[in-house]
């Protein structure tokens, strides 16, 4: 003897069907259009299980409902460290919309669901929050089937990440984080182009953040050698120009007044040494 009555059934395919249309067309009424952003892992740390740089280069424009409608939840915090914004956020994604636009992405860790770590931007605020759980089983089940994710998010910090998007409210962000070095150019020709590679000896160095010609300043990001007056930079768009002189964050922010990170560079120079013989810099 069968324990239910044989003569119902909670998951009937048609109703499913039927409710999940109507889930993904609330999504599309009362949701907001934001870009899906899958992190590719370009160097993992195989001991802690941490990414020691990761790129972003793909995006999907999707429909997500926010669930906090009365702004975004957490708090500011006062540290040492200046102010701490901790912003915090819970966006709905249809399991439909997933499976359709993102899912087949090639950088997932999982397909089956979001991932933690990804990235969302939510163009209203102009603010990108990072996935730091995925709740996949709210609501649980109805009529026999999940439609949603619940994506809970806090505010993005950059850490070094590679934005190459071709969206400019998105790459922007690295271009106003990352480390950069401004470079003073003579004896060369052609025009640098922002976000384009900048090669040394056919060898690829860095990405350029801009070019200002009437001073031939050059700014660049992701600088992987150690620069030295002379050196001759090539764009990808054929430029070609000789460095003169090299102007350091740490030089910029000294000239500010209030910074001190050149002081403590310099001390730490003359205090701490990290050769082979001394490794952990005891004095």
């Amino acid at each position: 003897m069968a324990p239910t009555n044989v003569y119902f059934n909670h998951a009937v395919s048609t109703e499913q069907h039927l409710y999940e249309d109507l889930v993904v067309e609330s999504l599309r009424f009362y949701g907001h259009e934001v870009y899906y952003l899958p992190r590719e892992i370009v160097e993992e740390d195989k001991i802690l299980g941490e990414d020691v740089q990761s790129t972003f280069g793909d995006s999907y424009q999707v429909e997500m409902y926010l669930d906090n409608v009365e702004g975004f939840e957490g708090e500011d915090l006062f540290s040492k460290f200046g102010v701490q914004v901790q912003e915090e956020a819970t966006f709905t994604l249809a399991l439909r919309t997933w499976e359709r636009f993102i899912s087949l992405d090639s950088n997932l860790a999982t397909s089956l669901r979001p991932n933690e770590g990804d990235l969302i931007y939510f163009p209203l605020s102009g603010s990108l929050f990072e996935i730091r759980y995925v709740e996949d089983q709210n609501p649980f089940f109805q009529i026999g089937k999940l439609f949603v994710f619940k994506l809970k998010c806090s505010l993005f910090e950059y850490s070094g990440e590679d934005f190459d998007t071709d969206i400019d409210a998105i790459d922007l962000v690295e271009d106003q984080n990352a480390y950069t070095i401004q470079l003073t150019m003579a004896g060369g020709s052609g025009t640098y182009y922002p976000n384009e590679k900048i090669s040394y000896n056919s060898s690829v160095i860095g990405e350029v953040v801009s070019w200002v010609p009437s001073t031939n300043k050059l700014t660049i990001k992701d600088v992987t050698r150690t620069l030295e007056v002379g050196d001759t930079l090539v764009g990808a768009g054929g430029a070609s120009w000789n460095i003169s002189s090299i102007t350091d964050i740490l030089t910029i922010n000294a000239n500010e007044g209030l910074a001190t990170n050149k002081e403590f560079e310099d001390a730490e120079s003359s205090y701490l040494d990290f050769s082979e013989t001394n490794p952990f810099g005891e004095p």
